[in-house]
C-alpha cells in the first residue's frame, strides 16, 4: 500500500512555520512570496524560444521501485535525473519551441503525450543583476506535473504539482553573461501504474492532461532585505472597516528601517495590465501607516493595523478595489516596495445562507476549464480577460474554475470585473488507497496552501474547494479534516467545501467541518428524471437544513446529436426547479462557460463552443435566467417561517438512486430518464477530435 509506504516518495517542497504568531508559508527554503511583478524590482523574463526534447524512455527509470520522477530526492535519485540531464544534453532531436506552452495539445504532433520532456534555454543576465548582495529567484507559475530543474549544471530542486507556482533561490548558481536553464517534466501518464494513487489526479479525468512549462517563467532580484509578502485581511466592524496588513520582511542583517503602508483607491474597470500599481488613483489616499521596525536577520512579521475606514464594499455589483503598497526605507534609501490590489470583502456562513458583507447571497454561476484550441491551458492575458468578461456578461456573479488552480491573472481579473470564484485542487475522483495515500504523502495539502498562498489577497474569491466527487467516506473525512485545518489556519476568513455526487446520505461535508455543502446533480442526465431534481433539493433542505446548500454542477451536452435546442430547454427546466426552491439553495453553477477538450472525449457542455466564437441558444437563455433572478433578500424568505419550509421539504417524497452514488465506468453507463441523454458508447482515448460535431460519451455521476 502507498500510504505505508509514503517515505520511497518526493516529499513536499512547501512548508508553513509559525513566526511572531503568524503562519508563514517557505517553499525549498525561502518565504513563499506574493506573486506579481514589482515596479521596483528588477526581472529577467524567460518566456520566448526554448529547445524541447520529448524522451518517455527516461520515464520508466525507478529508484526503490517508485518511478523516479515521483521518489525520493535521495543523493542517489539526484544523480541518475543529473545523469539523464547530461545525457539528453548530448542528444540530438531537439526542436525549438515557444514557452509558456503545453506540449501535447490536440492537433499538435505529439497529440495526447504523457511522459518526460526536456526543456533548456541560454540566456543571458546582465550586469547589475548581482551587484549589491542581491538575491535572485527563479519563478515558475505552472509546469506540469513533476519539474526538476538544473542552473548552469548545479541541480536547483524539484516541484510536484502542475497547477501552482514554484520559486527557487538561483544567486548561488546564477553568473553574468551566459546561463543555461534545463528543467526536466514529467507529465506522469493518467491512469498508468507509477500514477496511481500517487499523483493529484491520478485517475483519467475528464479534461485534457496538458503537459509542458505552461505558465510564466522568469527571474525575480530582491534587496538582500526586502519584502517577502505583503498580506491584506480586511476586517468587517461595526463602525465601518478594519484592515489588517501582514508584512513578512526578510533581512540579511540587524539594522532599523522604516515599515510604511499606503492605501489607494483603484480604478480597474476594463484594465488588463496585471500589476496593482498601475490601476491605483495615486492622487487619493485611505490608509496612510508607519512604523519603525527593528531588523534581525532572518524572517520577521510586522502587522500593521487601521480600524474605522469608510471605504468602499467590493461585490459582483460595484468591484471597488484598492491598492496596497508596503515599502520598507533604510534612511533615505528604499530597500523594496510591494503592491497588490485587494477589496473590502466579507464571506460568512450563517445558517443556511451565504452572506456577503452582511447580506444573503445568491451565487448564479458557471463553471470554466481553462482550455482553448491550440493553446490548451497556456493562455494569454487577452484571452484569461476575454473569458471572464464573457461569463460577466452572461449575467453570472459566480465561476467555478474547475478543477485546479487556473492562471493567477483568471483571479486578478474576477476582482476586476465582479465574479465570486470558487477555486479548487484536483483531489478528483479519489478512491480509499488514494485517499489514505494523500494523507501520508501530502501533496495535495501542499497544493492546496500554494493555492491559498497565492492568492490570498483576491477578494473574488470567497471558496477554496478540497475535492470533488470522491468516495470512500471515512478516508476522505479524514484527508478533508486535515487539509481544512491546514487551509483554516493559513486562512480563516474563507468558505471551504468539497463538491459531492449526488446522494442524500453523503454526511462528510458536515463530518469533516466544511462550511458549504455543495452537490453536483446530473438528474435526466445521467440518473433518474430531471423533474427528480426538485425532490432531491428539498430532501437536501430535510437533512442539512443548518448549512449552506448549493448545486455545484448541473448540466447538458449540445453535441452528439442533441443539439442547441434541447440543450436550452434542459437549462430552462432546470433553472425553474433551482429558482422555486431558492429559499433552499445559496447557489447553482451551470456546467460549463466554454465547451472544452478532454482525455476522455470532447465536451460540449459549454454556453459556447471551445474557439468561443459561437454562441449557442444555452448563452441567451442564461443570461436572460441571470439577469431577470432577483437578489437575494427579494423573495419572501425574510419572515417566512423556517418551520414551514422545512415542513414543506419533509412533505416531499424521499429521492433515492439505485446504488446511491451512481460511478459506473465510462463506456458502459446507462442515461435513464427522460431522454435528455440517448445512451451512446465511445471508445475512450485521446486520439478522438471533434471533427463531424463533438460527442460526449455516456457518463457515470458527472458532467465534468
Amino acid at each position: 500500500m502507498l500510504a505505508s509506504n509514503a517515505s520511497l516518495y518526493a516529499a513536499p517542497t512547501f512548508e508553513v512555520r509559525e513566526i511572531g504568531g503568524y503562519p508563514v508559508p517557505f517553499q525549498n527554503g525561502v518565504v513563499y512570496p506574493t506573486f506579481g511583478r514589482q515596479p521596483s524590482r528588477l526581472y529577467v523574463d524567460l518566456s520566448g524560444d526554448w529547445e524541447l526534447l520529448y524522451d518517455e524512455e527516461v520515464g520508466n527509470a525507478r529508484v526503490g521501485g517508485v518511478r523516479l520522477s515521483l521518489a525520493a530526492r535521495s543523493p542517489e535519485a539526484v544523480a541518475l535525473l543529473t545523469e539523464q540531464m547530461r545525457s539528453a544534453l548530448a542528444r540530438g532531436g531537439w526542436r525549438r519551441v515557444r514557452v509558456p506552452s503545453v506540449n501535447n495539445a490536440r492537433g499538435s504532433e505529439m497529440e495526447g503525450y504523457q511522459g518526460v520532456a526536456w526543456y533548456r534555454r541560454v540566456f543571458e543576465v546582465p550586469a547589475g543583476l548581482l551587484s549589491g548582495g542581491k538575491r535572485v529567484f527563479l519563478v515558475f507559475h505552472g509546469a506540469n506535473y513533476v519539474a526538476d530543474v538544473w542552473l548552469n549544471g548545479a541541480y536547483l530542486g524539484y516541484h510536484e504539482g502542475g497547477f501552482t507556482p514554484f520559486v527557487f533561490d538561483a544567486t548561488g548558481a546564477l553568473r553574468e553573461g551566459a546561463n543555461m536553464l534545463v528543467v526536466r517534466v514529467d507529465n506522469v501518464p493518467w491512469d498508468s501504474e507509477d500514477a496511481r494513487f500517487a499523483t493529484v489526479p491520478y485517475k483519467k479525468c475528464d479534461w485534457w492532461n496538458y503537459g509542458g512549462i505552461y505558465r510564466d517563467v522568469y527571474l525575480e532580484a530582491v534587496n538582500a532585505t526586502y519584502i517577502a509578502r505583503l498580506d491584506l485581511v480586511p476586517r468587517k466592524l461595526e463602525g465601518g472597516w478594519g484592515l489588517e496588513a501582514r508584512v513578512v520582511i526578510v533581512s540579511a542583517s540587524r539594522g532599523r528601517a522604516r515599515l510604511e503602508l499606503r492605501v489607494h483607491p483603484a480604478s480597474a474597470a476594463g484594465r488588463v495590465e496585471p500589476d496593482a500599481r498601475s490601476i491605483a488613483n495615486l492622487s487619493e489616499t485611505v490608509v496612510e501607516l508607519s512604523r519603525e521596525v527593528e531588523l534581525e536577520p532572518g524572517v520577521s512579521v510586522v502587522a500593521l493595523r487601521a480600524d474605522g475606514l469608510n471605504v468602499r464594499e467590493w461585490s459582483p455589483e460595484s468591484p471597488s478595489l484598492y491598492a496596497a503598497a508596503a515599502r520598507l526605507v533604510e534612511g533615505e534609501a528604499v530597500l523594496d516596495e510591494v503592491w497588490d490590489q485587494f477589496g473590502f470583502r466579507e464571506v460568512k456562513a450563517e445558517g443556511s445562507r451565504i452572506l456577503l458583507n452582511g447580506r444573503p447571497i445568491f451565487l448564479k454561476g458557471v463553471s470554466r476549464h481553462e482550455d482553448y484550441p491550440g493553446l490548451g491551458r497556456a493562455l494569454p492575458p487577452s484571452l484569461i480577460y476575454e473569458d471572464l468578461r464573457i461569463v460577466k456578461e452572461m449575467g453570472a456573479n459566480f465561476l467555478r474554475t474547475a478543477h485546479y488552480p487556473n492562471h493567477p491573472l483568471t483571479y486578478v481579473y474576477a476582482d476586476r470585473l465582479g465574479l465570486l470564484v470558487w477555486e479548487e485542487i484536483p483531489v478528483y475522483w479519489f478512491d480509499c488507497e488514494a485517499l489514505r495515500a494523500q494523507l501520508a504523502r501530502g501533496t495535495a495539502k501542499q497544493m492546496l496552501l500554494e493555492m491559498v498562498y497565492r492568492d490570498f489577497n483576491r477578494p473574488s474569491i470567497i471558496i477554496w474547494s478540497l475535492a470533488n466527487e470522491c468516495g470512500c467516506r471515512d478516508e476522505r473525512v479524514a484527508l478533508l479534516r486535515d487539509l481544512a485545518q491546514a487551509a483554516r489556519r493559513a486562512d480563516p476568513t474563507r468558505l471551504l467545501t468539497q463538491a459531492i455526487a449526488w446522494d442524500p446520505s453523503d454526511d462528510t461535508t458536515l463530518r469533516a467541518g466544511l462550511d458549504v455543502l455543495s452537490v453536483n446533480m446530473y438528474f435526466g442526465v445521467f440518473y433518474g428524471k430531471l423533474e427528480d431534481m426538485d425532490a432531491a433539493i428539498k430532501e437536501l433542505g430535510r437533512r442539512y437544513p443548518s448549512v449552506p446548500r448549493v448545486v455545484s454542477e448541473f448540466g447538458f451536452w449540445s453535441g452528439g446529436g442533441v443539439g442547441e435546442a434541447r440543450q436550452a430547454e434542459y437549462f430552462a427546466r432546470a433553472w425553474k426547479i433551482i429558482e422555486s426552491n431558492r429559499d433552499l439553495l445559496s447557489g447553482a453553477a451551470w456546467w460549463t462557460a466554454f465547451d472544452y477538450d478532454s482525455m476522455i472525449v470532447f465536451d460540449t457542455f459549454g454556453a459556447l463552443d471551445w474557439q468561443r466564437g459561437h454562441r449557442k441558444l444555452l448563452f441567451y437563455d442564461i443570461k436572460r435566467a441571470y439577469e431577470s433572478f432577483p437578489p437575494a433578500g427579494e423573495s419572501g424568505r425574510e419572515g417566512f417561517p423556517s418551520a414551514l419550509l422545512l415542513a414543506a421539504a419533509a412533505a416531499a417524497p424521499l429521492l433515492y438512486i439505485a446504488g446511491k452514488v451512481i460511478k459506473k465506468k465510462y463506456g458502459s453507463a446507462q442515461r435513464t430518464g427522460d431522454g435528455e441523454g440517448e445512451g451512446r458508447v465511445h471508445e475512450e482515448g485521446a486520439g478522438r477530435g471533434p471533427a463531424g460535431g463533438p460527442q460526449n460519451p455516456p457518463r457515470g455521476s458527472r458532467g465534468g
